[in-house]
């Protein structure tokens, strides 16, 4: 948490609270004793009877000093009572009789000088300890928390390393340290300031930073700072904070003397880098190695606790100053970065290099199929709370993927290397539990594969090996399950149970709802069980509420598993449990259902209107469901019992190679029908498939197989089975009489590999393919919606507000921030029921062909499964990246891409820069070239270069002539280490100036200036 975000209360770092500074004026306690009896306090309040051991009897003065004050709820009152032990437990015990035979706890402090938790039970107040709560504190231990923060933390470990410390004697020096010194006003006013308050003000040259030319103002705050972080002398020279001081002198001695030489963004550097040094080390899980960061452990828990804060309040509130501190700090730690092991390393990456072992150690643990390892590694930086990964497409990319495998990988683990099914029932079962959720993890690591593995992502070779491992890995586990499977159909047979028929599924499932009221049928071209799962998700997250159920079955696809097969089957034309084909050469075309043939999706309609009756059955599109709106629709399907509606995408993307890139905006897209559907006034929904698919690597198969597998000519076979008028078997292959399948009317037989293996066809090698026996094809979905009230209960519109109109946010590192929030626009009646989250999704308004990638979002917003859900009435600072075919500044809203709620989009007034695509992909896959390079050069000094100051205008003379300027050619240009964090820290503004793009990037620990493209 930063420290502009504590609770209302809380006090930020360093800063005393006045009324406990006057609470402990009126008792009369020193500050050491105000600070142990406010703990005291807030105990016996928390806890009642509480008993205070104290082996040493530090504290007999000031308990019977406390008790002397009267009890009461009032200003210079305890409101508690207070007892001790003085030579005689009789007495004591006398004393406490009344005070405690309540039946509440009474607010009670118990002090018991010279015992502990062992010497106690041989006295007659064991019972009294037992019953009430114990309190035990050292004296080093109160002196430090009273006095951190307040003091330098050397001054405050040679007090307590004292051999006379007292109680009496820590009050008495503490006294004296906070209230001498100097610094006068400005001393105050650093009391009652946050450190994060302190660099914000120092980054922007206001407040406390305009004090720094006063010798003693600046005295005091390096003072200050000593004691609020603890940060040293040495430290605060080694950064260059007052160069020119003496180098025996500590900070605020050399501020003092050379008052002229501090610089507000030298100090800020000077906490930042402290911060972080003293953050990384507590995250640590061994000593540091860096004599720089020697004695750091051994700093006051509270001191520590500040650093890790305002370390964490830079991360969020100034990246880019954060960032470039952290890199020239990483620089200071050689011997840290070399030392480093990903073991040795916490959760808070807070250098670059510490993100950089993580990833290189995550990979590891994946090529070694130690999944529950790597997911440790993925929990924290796939969540982009990294700072190097939340802001770098590439390392976002890689930790993606790395996630994705690993996912994959524990998948499979979990689902075994077996079935383990005796029968249908139990196979069925298994493939829904535990083998469909290894199949969705794989096509969602194929998908991100897709999309964003490239050249840019660091350890490009190793991550891709992980990926081929765990494709390999996959192919494994698959051929295995579909080998036992096709063991379990050749001894019971590859038909299961009636119930489990796909034959059967419009009779069992569809009639009975459309009996009961209009329901429309979702008739989906491959829509497998897994992406049934995550539709199933959707409709709940959008309408889970008690007035709506849904049920997700399974039952088991018609063999062959293609189109021509099971979107007939699913049309009631069974007779008697038995199929009726039409083969013609070797292919299906439909089945005989009475006087016609059941062939194309109008016949499935007849056959089906037939069925349940009523005087229309409307056949619709997907694709036409969502371009009509739900005042069109509920004409249409007024007077039908069932409507069908056709689907056709999920199939015909694989089928032509785009199915990685589409499966996503199909299952959306049939979200999105469903809700249209259901403000026309339907209830009921059926969704379910003809078969399913296997998404195969096109390249090899398992074990380093062949990718197809051979069945005589390569004319013969399809892709996964051979229907062949000969009862042959061939190796690798399971066969089944069509007869035996529940067809009438044919002596032919089936053919599939025993594996997930395509036969070879002679075509081009494909990785989506269906028409075999493995569960992946067979197992299809049978999901079922019923809403029991009407939609459209909610008259409640929405709308996007931005709320940083005034002050935008500014980019961090090519990722462009915007603040919104969705907030209520208004009503047309009575309304009470306000969505808790709203979908919203981010396009370009202007140009149309530019594409947003969501990166981050914090605050009232979630990014799950690739949508972003708002909070209604809460902020949220979203984080995006805008790519296209274009150069040109893009107008960028926020919209609501279903039906769920009427929502008006909204954007900000001003634009945001295009990253474009192929000029993105030239400059991460090659360096400038020297011809490009050699005509800038040529190019005379324009105008623009005028405008920036000496130093500058030359390292973006070099920029522009040779395309990038190295960190240690910029030290040289402009003068010095000192000089380039200056730069570093002005660099928007000096950008801004110059006819192209400059980006930052660091390669191999050398951070370089790139020169992008011309802006227009």
């Amino acid at each position: 948490m930063s420290a502009d975000a504590r609770a209302p209360g809380a006090r930020a770092p360093g800063v005393r609270d006045s009324d406990d500074a006057s609470r402990a004026q009126r008792l009369g306690l020193g500050p050491v004793s105000a600070a142990l009896e406010r703990d005291l306090r807030q105990f016996v309040r928390r806890h009642g009877l509480s008993v205070w051991l104290d082996p040493a009897g530090h504290y007999t003065e000031l308990v019977d000093h406390l008790a002397q004050l009267p009890s009461a709820p009032e200003p210079g009152h305890l409101d508690y009572e207070v007892r001790a032990f003085r030579g005689s437990y009789l007495a004591l015990m006398h004393e406490l009789a009344n005070l405690t035979s309540g039946v509440h706890p009474p607010r009670l402090l118990v002090h018991l000088p010279g015992l502990n938790d062992r010497s106690i039970r041989t006295t007659p107040l064991y019972e009294l300890y037992k019953a009430g709560k114990c309190y035990s504190k050292s004296l080093d231990t109160a002196v430090s928390e009273a006095a951190a923060q307040r003091v330098a933390p050397g001054d405050l470990a040679a007090l307590c390393a004292r051999a006379d410390l007292s109680l009496a004697a820590a009050d008495a020096w503490l006294s004296e340290r906070v209230s001498g010194g100097v610094g006068g006003g400005l001393r105050a006013t650093l009391e009652n300031i946050s450190a994060s308050a302190l660099i914000g003000d120092l980054l922007r040259g206001e407040g406390v930073a305009t004090r720094l030319r006063d010798p003693g103002d600046a005295a005091a705050l390096w003072a200050h700072l000593e004691a609020a972080l603890g940060l040293r002398a040495d430290w605060a020279r080694s950064t260059g904070a007052g160069e020119a001081a003496d180098a025996d002198a500590d900070p605020g001695a050399q501020v003092g003397a050379q008052a002229d030489t501090v610089r507000a963004e030298d100090v800020a550097f000077a906490m930042a880098s402290w911060a972080q040094a003293v953050e990384y080390v507590g995250d640590l899980r061994r000593p540091p190695v860096s004599p720089l960061l020697a004695g750091v452990s051994a700093l006051p828990a509270a001191v520590r606790t500040a650093c890790g804060e305002l370390a964490e309040h830079l991360r969020q509130a100034h990246a880019d100053f954060y960032r470039r501190t952290a890199d020239e700090t990483e620089d200071r730690l050689a011997d840290e970065v070399a030392a480093a092991r990903a073991e040795d390393l916490g959760r808070i990456d807070t250098f670059r290099f510490e993100e950089d072992k993580i990833l290189e150690a995550a990979i590891a643990a994946l090529r070694a199929r130690e999944f529950d390892r790597a997911s440790e590694y993925v929990q924290v930086r796939a969540g982009l709370r990294s700072p190097w990964v939340a802001l770098d497409a590439g390392r976002r990319a890689a930790w993606q993927l790395v996630a994705a495998a690993t996912a994959l990988g524990q998948a499979i683990a979990d689902a075994g290397a077996k079935l383990a099914a005796n029968d249908h029932d139990a196979a069925l079962a298994a493939y829904c539990e535990r083998g469909a959720k290894v199949d969705s993890r794989h096509r969602e690591l194929e998908q991100a594969r897709f999309k964003l593995l490239g050249p840019q992502v660091p350890r490009f070779d190793a991550v891709r090996a992980c990926l081929d491992d765990l494709r390999a890995a996959w192919r494994a586990w698959a051929d295995a399950w579909a080998e036992d499977f096709t063991a379990l159909c050749e001894r019971d047979g590859f038909l299961p149970r009636a119930e489990l028929q796909q034959r059967h599924l419009f009779d069992d499932v569809v009639r009975a709802h459309a009996q009961a009221g209009t329901t429309a049928l979702f008739l989906v071209d491959a829509l497998r069980y897994e992406m049934a799962t995550a539709l199933r998700a959707a409709v709940v997250n959008i309408d889970g509420t008690a007035a709506t159920s849904v049920r997700l079955d399974a039952r088991f696809a018609e063999l062959p598993t293609v189109t021509e097969v099971g979107m007939n089957a699913l049309a009631p034309v069974s007779e008697r449990g038995r199929l009726t084909p039409k083969i013609a050469n070797g292919t299906f075309q439909g089945f005989s259902a009475g006087e016609f043939q059941v062939k194309d999706p109008e016949t499935r309609r007849r056959a089906m209107g037939a069925r349940v009756g009523g005087s229309t059955c409307p056949l619709l599109s997907l694709s036409e469901v969502l371009a009509r709106d739900a005042r069109s629709l509920k004409h249409s399907v007024a007077q039908a019992r069932l409507v069908v509606v056709h689907s056709l995408e999920i199939d015909q993307a694989g089928e032509h190679g785009t199915g990685l890139a589409a499966f996503e905006d199909a299952l959306h897209a049939l979200r999105n029908a469903w809700q249209l559907l259901r403000d026309a006034g339907i209830k009921r929904f059926v969704f379910t498939a003809d078969h399913g698919f296997l998404l195969l690597d096109s390249g090899a198969g398992s074990g380093g197989a062949p990718a197809a597998q051979a069945h005589g000519r390569k004319i013969d076979p399809k892709r996964r089975h051979v229907i062949s008028s000969v009862a042959a078997d061939h190796s690798g292959e399971t066969r089944a009489p069509l007869s035996a399948l529940g067809y009438d009317g044919s002596e032919l037989h089936a053919m599939f590999p025993r594996t997930c293996a395509p036969f070879d066809t002679g075509a081009r090698a494909r990785d989506f393919v269906h028409g075999g026996n493995s569960l992946q094809e067979r197992v299809i979905p049978v999901l079922s919606v019923v809403h029991r009230s009407d939609a459209g209960g909610t008259t409640l519109r929405y709308r996007v507000e931005v709320t940083d109109r005034d002050k935008p946010l500014g980019d961090l590192g090519g990722v462009h921030r915007l603040r919104a929030g969705v907030r209520v626009a208004g009503q047309s009646a009575l309304d009470f029921g306000a969505a808790g989250e709203i979908e919203l999704a981010l396009r370009a308004r202007e140009p149309a062909d530019v594409s947003a990638e969501l990166v981050s979002v914090s605050g009232g917003a979630r990014i799950e499964g690739g949508r972003l859900l708002a909070k209604v009435g809460e902020d949220f600072e979203l984080h995006f990246r805008l790519s296209g075919n274009t150069e040109a500044r893009a107008l960028v809203e926020l919209h609501h891409p279903g039906r769920s709620a009427e929502l008006e989009p909204g954007g900000p007034a001003r634009r945001f820069s295009v990253t474009p695509a192929v000029k993105q992909r030239q400059a991460d896959a090659e360096p400038t070239s020297a011809a490009a390079a050699s005509e800038a050069a040529r190019a005379p000094a324009a105008s623009w270069l005028a405008q920036l100051p000496a130093g500058v205008r030359e390292v973006f003379a070099h920029i522009e002539a040779h395309g990038v300027c190295v960190e240690n050619e910029a030290i040289a240009l402009l003068g010095g280490a000192r000089k380039l964090r200056r730069f570093s820290a002005e660099f928007e503004k000096h950008a801004a100036l110059a006819p192209f793009g400059v980006r930052i990037d660091t390669v191999g620990g050398i951070k370089r200036y790139v020169k992008e493209g011309t802006r227009t």
